[in-house]
């Protein structure tokens, strides 16, 4: 994702990199946040939500993890932008980590590829 981020700057000046340690603590004080939100503590404030609140409203992410697309999907949702997922999405096979990443699409290439999408809103 470093590499691929580099590549991108070049072309994308304002292009962003966010690593998420753990999906599973950042969607909980998302939700947290929400639902603090919907019961009508308005102030209510996930980490998350402040990191891309400053994005462009045209803004699209591309979220890159090696497990299931669907762990980081929700930042669409949380962010109320377009998302790009990519993930593992078949488990069990076994290779050296280069050619591992190549096989489920989050290698390099697959993101610039969907930069690229992301970019043209494809």
């Amino acid at each position: 994702a470093i590499a691929a981020h580099e590549e991108i700057r070049e072309d994308v000046p304002g292009a962003g990199l966010l690593v998420v340690t753990s999906p599973d603590r950042a969607y909980q004080d998302w939700n947290h946040a929400w639902r603090n939100r919907a019961s009508g503590r308005y102030e209510a404030r996930s980490h998350i939500g402040r990191l891309l609140d400053p994005l462009s409203d045209n803004a699209a992410l591309v979220t890159v993890i090696d497990g299931h697309p669907s762990a980081l999907s929700w930042l669409g949702s949380a962010s109320r932008r377009r998302v790009y997922s990519l993930g593992v999405e078949k488990f069990g096979q076994s290779g050296d980590i280069a050619d591992l990443y190549h096989l489920h699409g989050i290698d390099s290439d697959a993101i610039l590829n969907a930069c690229a999408a992301a970019c043209l809103g494809r």
